[in-house]
């Protein structure tokens, strides 16, 4: 059995436990092993909130300072179009009408 640091024993039972909910399959080797690291992360966790973090900014992004943000942020904009029409035209990469709409990278 291990302790959490959250008051919470981490032991064999509730790993196997939580396993089962998630329906995973774990070995005797396995269970004793997470069981171990999830009291580690636990009491990580606690450490953490312990930190006093009333002075901190939040960021906006991960990698940056709000004021060193990698990415440019304007403004939102608001354009009224006459019809769908008229903002499928407006756009840079259109293809074809309102069954198209717009064209755009194709990611996966």
């Amino acid at each position: 059995m291990a302790d959490a640091g959250t008051g919470t024993k981490i032991d064999e039972a509730l790993t196997r436990r939580v396993a089962n909910l998630a329906r995973l399959e774990l070995t005797d080797e396995e269970v004793k092993i997470f069981t171990q690291q999830i009291a580690g992360i636990l009491k990580y966790v606690d450490q953490l909130q312990e930190l006093d973090v009333s002075q901190v900014e939040p960021l906006t992004h991960p990698m940056a300072h709000p004021s060193e943000s990698p990415t440019s942020l304007r403004e939102d904009e608001v354009v009224v179009f006459e019809s769908v029409a008229a903002m499928l035209l407006d756009g840079e990469s259109h293809e074809g009408g309102y069954q198209r709409g717009y064209k755009v990278p194709q990611i996966i």
